[in-house]
This record gives C-alpha cells, sequence and structure tokens, in this order.
C-alpha cells in the first residue's frame, strides 16, 4: 500500500457547515474557497470525490503504477491542517491528471477538479473537536502532498494512531446520523410560505394546489450548525425552495446564497 499526504485547510464538519473560523492556509487567509470543501460530501454518483492542493499526487510511478496509467488504486490518502490530522481516506484511487467535480461543484465561483475518487465507507472524516492529533514527526519542509510507503516515519505515526484506541471509526454515510437532533419549528415553514408563497425563489417554478405545493420547502440560510438555543425566526432568514434547489443549496460553500446558486445553475 502507497500513502499521499495533503496539507489542506480545515474540512466543514457537516453539509451546509462553514468551515473553520479560522483559516490556516495561505489561500484561505487570502480570502479564496478552498477546493477542498466537499472532499468529505458523497457525489450523485455515490462516491466521494476528492480535491489535492496544488494538482498534488499526480506522479503515480512515486505510487507504484506504470509510467503512463491514468490512475491508480489502494492508496491511503491523509489529510493534516497545521500538522493536525483531520480526515483519511482508504483504498482510494488517485488520477494522473484532474477530473471534473461529477455535480459540477464550484469553491467560489471556480470549478472543483478533483485528484481522488473513494467508497464512502473508506472515507473518515474527524469531528473538529477531536481533531487534535499532530503527525509524529512531523514531516520535514513545506510541501503541499508527500508520497510515502510504510517505512515512513509520518506512516507509522499514522498506522499506530488507526489502531488505538483513539482511532475515528465514523464514515461519511454514517456521520449524518451522529448529530444532535434539532427541532425545528413547524411555525417556520407557514411564515415562509406567507410572506413569499408557493414559489421557489431560485427556479421559479410555482404550484399552490395539494400535490403541487408540497413540493415546497422551507430554508434556513442561518445554518443550524450555529451553537444555540432557541433563536427568533424572521422571515429575512428563511426562503422557500423546492426540494431540488434546497437540496442543491446546501452543496454550495454558502448556504444563504439563493441568487449564487442561480448563477451557477444559469438560470434567468
Amino acid at each position: 500500500m502507497t500513502y499521499l499526504l495533503a496539507r489542506v485547510e480545515n474540512f466543514a464538519r457537516f453539509e451546509g457547515e462553514n468551515l473553520s473560523a479560522d483559516p490556516v492556509m495561505g489561500y484561505a487567509k487570502s480570502g479564496e474557497t478552498p477546493h477542498e470543501l466537499h472532499n468529505f460530501t458523497v457525489a450523485s454518483d455515490g462516491r466521494i470525490y476528492g480535491h489535492l492542493p496544488k494538482n498534488g499526487g499526480g506522479d503515480l510511478s512515486r505510487l507504484g503504477a506504470e509510467p503512463d496509467a491514468e490512475d491508480v488504486s489502494n492508496v491511503t490518502v491523509i489529510f493534516i491542517s497545521s500538522g493536525v490530522l483531520c480526515g483519511y481516506y482508504r483504498n482510494a484511487t488517485v488520477f494522473s491528471s484532474l477530473r471534473k467535480h461529477p455535480d459540477r461543484l464550484k469553491a467560489g465561483r471556480s470549478k472543483i477538479y478533483c485528484r481522488v475518487r473513494v467508497d464512502p465507507k473508506d472515507a473518515f472524516l474527524i469531528p473538529i473537536e477531536n481533531r487534535v492529533k499532530t503527525v509524529n514527526p512531523p514531516p520535514q519542509s513545506t510541501f503541499p502532498v508527500l508520497y510515502g510507503n510504510v517505512e515512513s516515519s509520518w506512516v507509522v505515526w499514522f498506522e499506530d494512531f488507526v489502531r488505538s484506541a483513539d482511532a475515528p471509526t465514523v464514515s461519511e454515510k454514517k456521520r449524518r446520523a451522529l448529530v444532535n437532533r434539532v427541532e425545528r419549528s413547524s411555525k417556520a415553514r407557514k411564515m415562509a410560505i406567507k410572506q413569499y408563497g408557493h414559489r421557489c425563489e431560485c427556479c421559479r417554478i410555482t404550484g399552490e394546489d395539494n400535490v403541487r405545493g408540497a413540493m415546497f420547502e422551507v430554508h434556513h440560510k442561518v445554518s443550524f450548525a450555529e451553537k444555540f438555543v432557541t433563536r427568533h425566526l424572521n422571515p429575512s432568514d428563511l426562503a422557500v425552495l423546492c426540494a431540488n434547489c434546497h437540496r442543491m443549496i446546501h452543496r454550495m460553500p454558502d448556504i444563504a446564497d439563493v441568487e449564487g446558486l442561480r448563477l451557477y445553475l444559469e438560470l434567468e
């Protein structure tokens, strides 16, 4: 088995959440949206597609592949942020060239190109509050991606950690079931429909009868990931979206930007 160690920005924990409040990488500090935002989001084809920094990972010969190979499998990809382990893939496939994300996802206004594909059951994300394990000993020099094998010091550290009682055991398919349940008030839907009507604010589809009206959902522009016990409902914090647009906006970097989703979908 071969290994990649990638230096990245902190990942979001769940769909709809923002990245770490304090950016740690240069590109994030400059205001750019990190392309690894969706490195632990399941795509529409049921797999996860990962972005590596600065086109890292393209030298497949260092992963044991033939010089003209288009991809190589059975790679462990380890993600660290400020030296701290924040997630990893097992049995991943690394591509020789960049590929567009199958769902045409974007980071800000830039298309996301991916270098890695993995089955969700082999993708492990460490919750932000548990990201305390620093690679030891730390690899020398500054790097976007580092290649390694079972004898590399950071690989030995990683495998020891995975075998320990502190190792994460939660993969992407299970993460959403482990969040604290939030009771959403039924008043929010009534308030949003009264304010905005049975009309999707993104695609503009309408329908008020009992059948068509069922497609409309209330979207909270302020993420439920924010810490609160109760909060006052304001119409300006809500949007009426059809089920399709509601699902899509939670894949956007800013879940409050309905107009941004319209521009992404190239709607007039």
